[in-house]
């Protein structure tokens, strides 16, 4: 089967747009990056959830995997953490969105266009 795919736009520094490709993960990337996110979450002795360990990595370790630059090659952390915030929350959201990690899973409402 073929993974969804999207075609996003971001301004570089110098203000010309870069062209990335964002693409749906597939399910085992999908399933290891969740377990990651679960390691995250901090735990009561009684195995309650009651807050996060650590914000660091949060957005950029899902942007890795599914974020290709103008030479088809996926974007490092670095280069994902160096994004102007708003920037980097944007593309999360599509992230999200195209691999069914929100609550709009399989809706391809706000997913392309500029960033």
């Amino acid at each position: 089967m073929r993974r969804a795919e999207v075609e996003v736009i971001v301004e570089g520094d110098n203000g010309q747009e870069k062209k990335w490709r964002m693409v749906e993960l597939l399910g085992s990337e999908r399933n290891r990056y969740l377990n990651k996110l679960t390691s995250r979450v901090k735990v009561t002795n009684d195995g309650k959830a009651c807050g996060i360990k650590s914000f660091d990595g949060f957005q950029s370790d899902l942007l890795c995997i599914c974020v290709y630059n103008e030479d088809n090659r996926l974007l490092t952390k670095e280069e994902v953490e160096a994004l102007p915030s708003l920037t980097q929350q944007s593309l999360f959201v599509r992230a999200q969105r195209i691999s069914g990690l929100d609550d709009k899973a399989g809706s391809a409402e706000g997913i392309e266009g500029n960033v």
